[in-house]
């Protein structure tokens, strides 16, 4: 059995900030050093090993093989995005050949199978794809609703080729890969749900974004080294760590989403063996690998100073969380000053903004926040990118301080859908709203949250997140993503209730809701309803809470409600 060696921190190739027009010029540049990607399972055991040069030799030759099999120039093609050395070779593939892949998620959550498939006809029929690429584990399941609606339907295994002693060589020439000019793939909003947005991400977007996050927001050096656990269907997890990976030269080591929650432990341990350099989270990562540390029994010895950019972002960040997780592993070596906020949206291809490396996080409190929170900025607007604050009501810009929609203006922004079911909305200056609320101070933006998740009571707007973060702030057991506020009509206005997921229905329910809504009142002077349920909140796919989906399934009383405050009708 041969033992699999990682590929180095170091690499043999001067460092290049991702000044690349194309995905494959990239990857030839790449491809003259030696470093690459390394999978890892649950265990914390390298499983798998693709260099760069690797990448380029296998998708050349699976782009060869996949040419044959009749497609046309610029089709577009659905491909289930798993974290192995597969998924990487069949997008470099299209990339060769001119088709234009579309990465999405397989999960089978709520509603099972039957609703996999009904959201995967809707996102074939919304970018129009030819065909459909998966895993043979997962093909399986989709011959038959995939034939159902005509599409044809391809293995990983059936197209991806291994070089052989007697293979020739191919040529780039022969090929035809992907122009400047042209788009790269199709990036579906993680937010998501049963009617898919898609993007249609170019290659001078991604030019634009990445040389722009390697150079000013991560300051990439050439010692760095890379880990991610972030699935390939999310923008952070290709484009953050898949594509610039490939675009800044640097090793990467990768766990899968599922082996993550799994096991949150083997990411702190990975970093501290590898001595990563580079790694991003949404909050609850980091929750979930604070709470398993604080479980564990047998502690394990971490080293975690060669970290220097611990990526945070896409949710509300609390103040809290970064103190309490520096605290739990300040005798790791882990600095405060590591947290790195951003904020960004797959509309604009990723990144709008970032906090200063090896800068603390920049904080703030509203003299009109009830809850009197430290809000944590996502740093200021990366060169290039333009972001204003603007009043719903009046349509003006708003001065600091103030909360409004966020809309923003960048060489990579998207200002259309693939489709006309869903308009991006613009002005005559560039900018696109955003979805999101939040303010500018000093030049530095913070985040509210979303604007149709607002709740609003008795002509005040209540931010959902700041009524969980009371919750949380009470009760900390329950834990990150097990609370959900939302708005329900009530006559002519609408009711604060707060879902809450108790995984023990042992617990005194009775005194965990006089305990919420104590709080909720203290604060904010509302009196909430409270709901207790069993089931899991509904996450998007880039595992933050979907508010809105707990909103339908609460009004469609889908819920296993197992108690509830005493005024719930």
């Amino acid at each position: 059995m041969s033992t699999l060696t990682a590929t180095p921190t170091l690499n043999g190739t001067p460092l290049r900030h991702g000044d690349f027009a194309t995905t494959t010029e990239a990857l030839a540049y790449a491809a003259q050093g030696e470093a690459g990607f390394n999978f890892y399972n649950v265990f914390g055991q390298l499983t798998d090993v693709l260099s760069y040069r690797q990448l380029q030799s296998r998708a050349m030759l699976t782009a060869r093989h996949l040419k044959r099999q009749g497609f046309a120039r610029s089709d577009r093609v659905v491909m289930v995005a798993e974290t192995t050395p597969e998924f990487m070779i069949l997008f470099f593939a299209c990339q060769y050949i001119g088709l234009v892949p579309c990465p999405t998620a397989f999960s089978v959550n709520l509603g099972g199978m039957p609703a996999y498939i009904d959201k995967l006809s809707q996102l074939m029929q919304s970018s129009q794809a030819v065909a459909i690429v998966a895993p043979e584990k997962v093909a399986d399941y989709l011959r038959q609703p995939v034939t159902a609606i005509g599409k044809k339907l391809l293995t990983f295994e059936s197209i991806i080729q291994h070089p052989t002693q007697s293979e020739n060589s191919v040529s780039v020439a022969e090929l035809m890969p992907l122009t400047a000019d042209e788009p790269a793939y199709i990036q579906f909003s993680s937010g998501s749900t049963t009617s898919p947005k898609g993007v249609e991400i170019t290659q001078r977007s991604l030019l634009a974004n990445i040389s722009v996050v390697l150079r000013v927001a991560m300051k990439l050096r050439a010692e760095d080294r890379s880990f991610n656990w972030l699935p390939f269907h999310h923008n952070m997890g290709l484009i953050g760590f898949f594509l610039a990976s490939v675009y800044g030269q640097r090793s990467v080591d990768c766990l899968s989403a599922e082996n993550f929650v799994q096991n949150p432990l083997v990411w702190l341990e990975l970093m501290s063996a590898n001595k990563t350099a580079i790694t991003f989270s949404p909050v609850f990562g980091y929750q979930m690998a604070m709470k398993k540390y604080a479980e564990s029994e047998n502690k394990p010895a971490l080293d975690l100073s060669s970290l220097r950019v611990a990526g945070i972002g896409g949710d509300m960040i609390s103040v809290g969380m970064l103190n309490s997780f520096s605290a739990c592993f300040a005798n790791s070596g882990f600095r405060y000053q590591a947290f790195l906020p951003s904020y960004g949206l797959t509309e604009t291809t990723l990144a709008v903004s970032a906090a200063d490396v090896d800068s603390q996080p920049f904080t703030d409190k509203l003299a009109d926040d009830p809850a009197q929170k430290e809000m944590v900025s996502c740093g200021k607007p990366l060169p290039g990118f333009e972001v204003k604050i603007i009043d719903a009501r009046t349509g003006q810009r708003l001065p600091e301080h103030q909360v409004g929609q966020i809309w923003v203006k960048g060489p990579s922004v998207i200002t259309r859908y693939i489709d006309s079911q869903h308009q991006i909305i613009t002005d005559d200056s560039g900018f696109i709203y955003t979805g999101d609320l939040g303010y500018l101070y000093q030049q530095q933006l913070f985040i509210s949250g979303r604007e149709k998740e607002v709740i609003i009571i008795r002509g005040r707007n209540i931010w959902a997140q700041d009524i969980e973060w009371l919750v949380l702030q009470a009760l900390p057991h329950i834990g990150g993503n097990n609370v959900a506020a939302i708005g329900v009509a009530n006559g002519q206005e609408e009711k604060l209730t707060v879902l809450v997921h108790l995984s023990d229905k042992q617990q005194d329910i009775s005194s965990l809701s006089a305990i919420i809504k104590q709080e909720i009142n203290r604060a904010t002077g509302i009196n909430a309803q409270v709901v207790f349920i069993i089931d899991k909140l509904p996450l998007t796919a880039s595992g933050k809470l979907a508010r809105t989906q707990a909103k339908e399934r609460y009004l469609s009383q889908s819920l296993n409600v197992i108690g509830h405050s005493e005024e719930h009708q």
